[in-house]
């Protein structure tokens, strides 16, 4: 109950679906969702890439991953495939298997950012897109990515990467 309240609160300030077609999620494409928690973006990802499209939902918590798992059968959703695991090891999704990984909001939780971007690095297919998204950690506001120490990481595997900072966010785009 308190993930719906909060998730329909984060909705309203922040719709993912529009975060979504910023990415440039289309019919048919393959989405793999890192750090999927209870499926914000998971859902919205599987509606929008439709019947002919899947979304890998990766979540190393069982309880959240059991949850997305729920919701989507309970919402007839079939092109849903949730995988309990970490971002450094996502060996259920096959090389070159997707179109397009995003991680929003969850960078910061990897244990082994590089081990995590190499495994990105893997499952995307060439011509495809790495989308990262976290919280900036502040001077007060602790929790999140440090913005140089975001772009090192990043920069190590994805040398091209586009970066975006905001209040209160990081972004890293990086063409495979």
């Amino acid at each position: 109950m308190w993930a719906s309240l909060l998730e329909a609160l984060r909705r309203r300030r922040a719709p993912p679906e529009a975060r979504l077609a910023e990415v440039g999620l289309v019919e048919g494409m393959k989405v793999a969702d890192i750090g999927a928690g209870y499926g914000y973006y998971a859902f919205p990802a599987a509606e929008m890439v439709g019947e002919k499209g899947r979304v890998y939902a990766v979540e190393p918590n069982p309880k959240r991953a059991e949850e997305i798992s729920k919701r989507a059968e309970e919402s007839g959703l079939k092109n849903i495939e949730v995988l309990v695991a970490r971002a450094e090891d996502v060996a259920g999704i096959p090389s070159g298997e997707v179109d397009v990984a995003i991680s929003m909001s969850s960078f910061h939780h990897f244990a082994d950012a590089q081990a995590a971007l190499l495994e990105l690095r893997r499952i995307v297919r060439p011509g495809g897109l790495v989308y990262v998204r976290d919280i900036r950690a502040g001077r007060l506001f602790k929790h999140g990515s440090r913005e140089e120490e975001f772009r090192t990481a990043i920069s190590r595997q994805f040398p091209d990467a586009e970066f975006e900072v905001g209040s209160g966010y990081l972004v890293a785009k990086a063409r495979q």
